[in-house]
């Protein structure tokens, strides 16, 4: 299952966004996971992702102090959440705090999962990058190619 595009959306008065209908068709009836991302986005998977996803963090070494502290802030920062009748997620106030969300986001197919970003936040973060995004591109191209 594979999540592609990107989506404006709001959260309601009671914190709730609504699942793009081209992402929910593939979830529905299905318990999502939310969790803490990276560059201040949130992430959310399918259970059969969340378990691919989390047993390999979890089967690193815990005697690493990177390793618990990655533990510490992703799996800790992860609820698991009901998708309602019309398609709308609860999403925990810690993690909206986390994410400084409040109101207005983008929803971004990322392929296994999602991306929840803040709009303001995603905005600056694309500000920021864009100039990269072909430097990025060409060094993981070559990579992938050796």
């Amino acid at each position: 299952m594979l999540f592609f595009g990107t989506y404006d959306h709001n959260l309601d008065d009671k914190q709730r966004l609504t699942i793009p209908s081209k992402m929910r068709n593939k979830i529905l009836n299905s318990t999502v996971y939310v969790s803490k991302g990276f560059e201040g986005s949130l992430e959310m998977r399918t259970e059969e992702e969340f378990e691919k996803w989390s047993s390999q963090i979890l089967n690193l070494s815990s005697f690493n102090k990177e390793t618990r502290m990655i533990t510490r802030e992703i799996i800790a920062n992860t609820h698991e959440v009901e998708i309602d009748k019309i398609g709308r997620i609860k999403i925990p106030n810690n993690l909206l705090k986390l994410a400084n969300i409040e109101k207005s986001v983008y929803i971004l197919g990322m392929g296994d999962r999602v991306e929840i970003w803040d709009q303001k936040s995603y905005d600056n973060y694309q500000n920021d990058n864009s100039d990269r995004m072909e430097e990025i591109a060409e060094t993981i191209y070559q990579g992938l190619n050796k």
